[in-house]
């Protein structure tokens, strides 16, 4: 970016050169000297086709950056979708027929359940809420209350304050249905942020500690899931430690065999004999009270 941003800048400050020499017979007399010596002209030709080079490179490449960042963030766009399925399935919502779920915002869907439970709190008897949309915008539906007015208020209020400032929210009443809209208006999730939801999800599955299972992630891949089957490697990472949390005496020695396979060595090599994976473990362990701060906890 900075260079396209040098190339613009050269091309304007050009472009301004040729325009004020040739508003004066002085400056075309100077354009006309410069413009004879080969030398001078192979290098601005040269300059100028090094400047063409970089637009052209920034007219194609952003198309292949925005690619490569959505393709990133595709893997929590499907389980997005497969999260809202589920929540179909179970009836604890009903998908409009409108509803497109092409390209759910996780920042959105992940946000859904809490906003089931503030509603279910809310409502006495409540109805099954009706997903509406679910892109950029999150519209929740709640049908077949003739007045909601104080309840409107206090779901709002709640939903303010359990998602924070970088959460919009508002509802809007027709008849008798009512629609919570909610939008994201913060900076994109990280990687690691996106994957605590799914590392719950396999930790529930696996009767792990999803803060054990979160560092382990970190210090084995740093949550890169461009590479290898995605979200698989959560799953799977989380049914190896659960094996080896029952196959090993002590929290450190399954965290061993979580080590990287590729820097592994001999695997009847004693880990604390080994300084490089001593810290491993070390670091991993360090790491988990923070995920735990950071609500990575099992209830």
């Amino acid at each position: 970016m900075a260079l396209l941003v040098i190339a613009i800048i050269w091309i304007a400050v050009s472009v301004f050169l040729l325009l004020f020499l040739g508003r004066t017979p002085k400056g075309r007399a100077w354009a006309g000297l410069v413009w004879h010596s080969r030398k001078v002209r192979w290098a601005l030709l040269a300059f100028v086709f090094f400047l063409a080079l970089i637009v052209a490179g920034y007219a194609l490449y952003p198309g292949g950056v925005a690619g490569e960042s959505q393709d990133s963030r595709r893997v929590f766009r499907d389980y997005s979708r497969s999260m809202v399925e589920n929540l179909v399935a179970g009836n604890f919502i009903s998908r409009d027929s409108s509803c497109d779920l092409a390209s759910p915002m996780p920042e959105l869907a992940y946000r859904l359940t809490a906003l089931l439970e503030i509603y279910n709190e809310e409502v006495q008897r409540p109805t099954t809420p009706r997903l509406v949309r679910l892109d950029d915008t999150l519209w929740l539906s709640f049908d077949g209350y003739k007045q909601f007015k104080n309840r409107s208020i206090r779901i709002v209020k709640k939903v303010q304050q359990r998602l924070g400032a970088r959460y919009l929210v508002k509802m809007e009443s027709r008849g008798e249905n009512h629609r919570l809209e909610l939008v994201y208006r913060g900076a994109p999730w990280s990687t690691e942020q996106l994957c605590g939801l799914p590392v719950m999800e396999a930790s529930i599955k696996e009767d792990v500690d999803p803060a054990l299972l979160m560092a382990i992630i970190r210090h084995t891949s740093n949550f890169n899931l461009d590479s290898g089957d995605g979200l698989s490697q959560v799953y799977a990472g989380a049914a190896q430690l659960a094996a080896t949390l029952a196959q090993e005496k002590t929290v450190e020695d399954a965290v061993a065999q979580m080590y990287p396979a590729k820097e592994r060595g001999s695997l009847h090599e004693e880990w604390r004999n080994n300084p490089l994976k001593q810290a491993w473990i070390e670091e991993v362990l360090k790491d988990v009270p923070y995920y735990r701060d950071n609500g990575l906890v099992r209830d």
